[in-house]
């Protein structure tokens, strides 16, 4: 939903991100959904990322374009992306980012004021293509990171780019728990779909909730996180849970699966990094210290001793 946070740069990422002159490519980063443009992390990589944005409003594209100027590899494309070729509707909202290709529930955004950025206020017709088909068209051969959030429609994206997914080593999609859109997938059809194809969840974040009395929700409610057994207590509020993010990363990496490719473990600990699962980057990097050639040994140790320094 309507969220223009960007992640802040972390200083692990920056240390993490020293690494990138030893990437054999550049990384490729696909975000599906681009309103506000990049995280601004990415830009830590400088000319070893290549960053592709998506949105099928041209005028949010060209002021991107502007914003990015002079920057070789940052593209936009206004399109839609979907599981087809061909025109659909697009359901225009309130608040342009909530504007989807689904329609939003009339209900909802009637009844519950802070669903009223994605109440219904035209509808317009755009171009869908698929992922794959773009690629194939351009020349992407390989994609490493995937963020969609295009307001319910990400199973769609996601069924219509097989041959990407089988290269993309980590996603960021917003998913909702309860339908904000009629008809629209919610985050079991992704989570079935995605590990049928080898990820699985790392972590949620996020999770958003709404009420039809937002006042009568502001109360203090005592809750937990547990990470290894270490019980973190949080402080939450009322409200039904509507949607979150979810990452996925591939199942080797969740389970540091051995391989002796030390240049998929150095970008893989780069995605990571950048989004804040510095355990599990660190693991990666590690896996690719242990197969680097002896001159680049020095570099990844140097950013592991900083990325586990307690000052890091």
């Amino acid at each position: 939903m309507f969220n223009e946070n960007q992640p802040k740069i972390a200083v692990n990422s920056t240390i993490v991100a020293s690494l990138a002159e030893y990437f054999e490519r550049n990384l490729v980063v696909i975000d599906v959904g681009c309103r506000w443009g990049f995280a601004d992390v990415w830009s830590l990589f400088g000319s070893h990322v290549t960053l592709i944005g998506f949105d099928p409003d041209p005028a949010e594209c060209e002021r991107l374009k502007s914003n990015y100027q002079g920057s070789s590899d940052v593209h936009f494309v206004a399109k839609a992306l979907g599981n087809s070729e061909g025109k659909r509707p697009l359901f225009l909202t309130a608040e342009p980012a909530c504007s989807s290709l689904y329609k939003p529930d009339s209900s909802l955004t009637s009844s519950m004021p802070h669903l009223a950025c994605a109440k219904l206020v035209g509808e317009t017709e755009v171009d869908l293509t698929t992922l794959d088909t773009w690629a194939s068209s351009t020349g992407v051969n390989q994609v490493d990171f995937l963020k969609l959030d295009t307001q319910g429609s990400e199973l769609g994206v996601l069924e219509g780019a097989e041959n990407c997914l089988q290269s993309i080593r980590a996603l960021q999609i917003e998913v909702e728990f309860n339908p904000i859109y009629l008809g629209q997938p919610l985050f079991s059809d992704i989570d079935s779909f995605l590990r049928k194809r080898g990820f699985v969840l790392w972590r949620l974040t996020n999770l958003c909730h709404y009420s039809s009395l937002p006042e009568a929700s502001a109360f203090k409610h005592k809750d937990v996180q547990i990470f290894d057994g270490r019980i973190v207590p949080i402080s939450a509020q009322g409200g039904q849970l509507f949607w979150g993010e979810a990452y996925y990363v591939r199942k080797e990496i969740a389970f540091s699966e051995e391989t002796s490719d030390w240049q998929a473990c150095l970008r893989d600990g780069a995605i990571i990094s950048t989004l804040g699962f510095r355990d599990l980057a660190g693991a990666r990097l590690q896996q690719a210290l242990n197969h680097a050639p002896s001159n680049i040994v020095p570099a990844i140790n140097r950013v592991l001793t900083k990325y586990y320094s307690p000052f890091a």
